[in-house]
């Protein structure tokens, strides 16, 4: 069922309810006299207002957001809502009023109550209708992020607590005619009504104290901070190739609309950087339901932030390649061992001057007391295989992981120039694994699949 609609029926059943208890409980108050439940009788009147108010609010939050309110209409839930307290403080007054009017009045009359089952009856069915309503309330309030359907929630809350009070109040005045008159205990009896009364409009009063704070806080934007450090959390460990820079969101309805600065480096083609924000949006979408993000790109030039990416950025520079490289910190001093990949054909005399510079590159930037490398060629040399490639070769290649109980391989691509095979077998993904675990994963499998098959060409694992 959709959100709105659930939302709708929801409030039109408080409505429904609203106005039955209403009726009842005015009834049984005016035949009574009793303060208590004349109390109740109006705070179901204004639920009835708020219910009726809150159906209003939740069918034009649903309407689709236009020109003159791109954000959509949920903010009237939060006014809706407001507006709900406003409606709970006067009653909560006219409660506090007339109760002090009948504790300072010496006509003794004034404390009379004309007690009968309905009053209980009444009382009970309230008790009955609220716990179920708030529970029904809550549960599409949280479904479904309606700040108007929580105020009702919360607001039937707190008629369970007063219909208690009451209970409570006309069940001690019906106790009172059994006590002596004068005693302390006839005089706390007599007055019970009252004074549950007064304890329905502090229930009151703290009810508008949550849901007035909640409601301003909406409207005003305030800043959610358990959703800030959340949104923060999954940017660093999903996106930490991309620092997040600057952040904030609103709170519309149901919807969360994020806006956030992402540096990205500046050599990023203007395709592939709108790919990424793509991707963070795609990702926080997915983690937090109702989010609509807006990416802003920053670009930057990334400074290395770790000695390894500043010794692998100096090497760049020089033209090398890096592997294999080990910081190892001694009592003297860091010592920085590597090995740089070079032209397979060059002099070596060609690359001294190169070398030497790196070197001393490293040795400056990091402090470090000695700097070895070990010289190796970066021209890897692909073997050659001989023996014909076979017809079914992609079939044979899916059969030997089927029975290695390797991933389903989502593609096989083979490339061959002359008597030189490479063999690409792309699995998908595994997120939950580390790089190393990984890497591990990758190798193992290229082994075990070049000694499942013919030797046609060199085999080597990689994720889609």
């Amino acid at each position: 069922m959709p959100s709105a609609t659930k939302k709708n029926l929801a409030a039109l059943s408080s409505v429904i309810w609203s106005g039955v208890l209403t009726a009842l409980k005015l009834v049984v108050g005016l035949s009574t006299g009793s303060l208590g439940i004349m109390s109740e009788a109006l705070h179901s009147l204004l639920d009835l207002l708020a219910a009726a108010g809150t159906l209003f609010a939740v069918r034009l939050a649903a309407k689709p957001a236009d020109r003159d309110h791109p954000y959509g209409h949920g903010k009237i839930e939060s006014l809706m809502a407001l507006a709900e307290v406003l409606l709970l403080l006067a009653t909560a007054a006219w409660v506090i009023r007339e109760a002090w009017i009948r504790l300072a009045s010496h006509d003794l009359s004034m404390l009379h109550i004309e007690l009968s089952p309905w009053a209980f009856i009444i009382i009970i069915i309230s008790l009955v209708v609220d716990i179920n309503r708030s529970a029904m309330l809550r549960c599409i309030a949280r479904e479904t992020k309606s700040p108007a359907l929580e105020a009702d929630a919360a607001h039937f809350s707190s008629d369970i607590l007063s219909s208690a009070a009451v209970l409570v109040g006309i069940s001690a005045a019906a106790l009172a005619d059994s006590v002596s008159t004068g005693t302390p205990l006839y005089w706390i009896l007599q007055r019970a009504d009252v004074f549950s009364s007064l304890v329905v409009a502090l229930i009151i009063l703290r009810i508008c104290a949550v849901l007035g704070s909640k409601a301003v806080n909406n409207l005003m934007d305030k800043t959610d901070p358990a959703l800030q450090e959340h949104i923060e959390q999954l940017m660093s460990e999903r996106m930490s190739a991309y620092p997040l820079r600057h952040l904030r969101f609103r709170t519309v309805g149901d919807r969360t609309y994020i806006e956030m600065t992402v540096g990205m480096p500046r050599e990023l083609h203007i395709d592939t950087a709108h790919e990424v924000a793509d991707a963070i949006e795609a990702l926080v979408a997915s983690h937090i339901p109702g989010a609509e993000t807006l990416v802003h790109m920053q670009p930057e030039t990334m400074v290395p932030d770790s000695p390894q990416l500043i010794v692998r950025q100096i090497a760049l520079a020089h033209r090398m390649g890096v592997h294999s490289l080990r910081l190892i910190h001694t009592d003297q001093g860091t010592v920085v061992f590597t090995d740089l990949e070079l032209p397979a054909n060059a002099k070596l005399e060609t690359w001294d001057i190169p070398i030497q510079t790196f070197r001393a590159e490293v040795r400056r930037y990091l402090a470090a007391k000695e700097v070895y490398v070990h010289i190796e060629p970066d021209m890897r040399t692909l073997p050659e295989f001989v023996l014909p490639i076979p017809k079914d070769w992609e079939s044979q290649v899916r059969h030997a992981a089927e029975r290695l109980k390797a991933p389903a391989p989502s593609r096989v691509a083979l490339y061959t120039q002359e008597r030189c095979r490479i063999c690409f077998v792309c699995i998908p993904l595994s997120p939950r694994l580390s790089i190393s675990q990984s890497h591990e994963q990758l190798t193992q499998l290229s082994a075990q699949l070049a000694a499942t098959l013919p030797p046609v060409a060199n085999i080597v694992v990689v994720y889609e």
